[in-house]
């Protein structure tokens, strides 16, 4: 929980609506394919929505195709009432929805494809201000698809400018509970944290990358991965 507390005190809000394109080269062992994202964040009076898709390019071929694709889309609603009564942030409803698929093909020639499987959560949203450092927080009830019992997720995103402007510093951080393949009625925990870190070129273009860090993703019993990435990314 301290380092949680350390996550909150180092982060600054999101501002406005705000659209980005970016595109990574993962170069983490047995990846080496190219990652597109696009994503939106948009606050209004009732609360703000936010959405991104990953499309990773790593479909046998010269040059390689789409091979997978994953969306997740939330809202969070302001609880009426609630506004203003803590200090530091809006009380809120949240609301997500996650799914995607993968496409492959096998040795023998064999073209599929495979579902993610589609997850429902929803919880509270609480942003934690202290000054102009913010970050937004989640504790939620996760429900997949064809899981008799619910889970749950917790889950933090943060953005910070540095640098009078010239870094940035994004990302988030989920621990969430799922059922072991192995023992169905046994849970294990699920850490997955992806920050971000880019150099703005101009107003509009960046260049950097992330680490993607987790354990037991995307499904246990897994060791800690760590999986870098270069990259550009576009706001428009």
């Amino acid at each position: 929980m301290k380092r949680l507390f350390l996550l909150i005190l180092i982060v600054v809000p999101l501002k406005g609506t705000a659209q980005n394109l970016q595109l990574h080269y993962d170069f983490g062992g047995g990846r080496k394919f190219l990652t597109a994202t696009v994503e939106m964040f948009k606050p209004d009076t009732f609360g703000s929505t936010f959405w991104f898709i990953d499309f990773d390019f790593d479909f046998p071929g010269n040059p390689r195709s789409m091979s997978a694709a994953y969306w997740e889309i939330s809202r969070d609603f302001y609880i009426p009432g609630l506004k203003g009564i803590h200090p530091f942030g809006q009380l809120g409803f949240h609301l997500e929805y996650n799914d995607g698929f993968a496409a492959f093909k096998d040795t023998t020639n064999y073209i599929g494809a495979v579902t993610y499987n589609n997850v429902l959560l929803a919880g509270l949203s609480f942003p934690v201000n202290i000054g102009n450092v913010s970050v937004a927080t989640q504790l939620l009830c996760r429900m997949p698809r064809g899981m008799d019992k619910p889970d749950f997720q917790l889950t933090l995103v943060w953005s910070q400018y540095l640098l009078k402007s010239k870094l940035l510093f994004t990302g988030f951080m989920d621990l969430w509970s799922q059922d072991k393949i192995v023992e169905p009625d046994n849970k294990e925990l699920v850490f997955q944290t992806e920050p971000q870190l880019w150099y703005r070129v101009t107003e509009k273009i960046a260049v950097g990358g992330e680490a993607e860090i987790s354990r037991n993703f995307p499904v246990g019993p897994n060791e800690w991965e760590f999986m870098p990435t270069i990259g550009v990314r576009w706001e428009f």
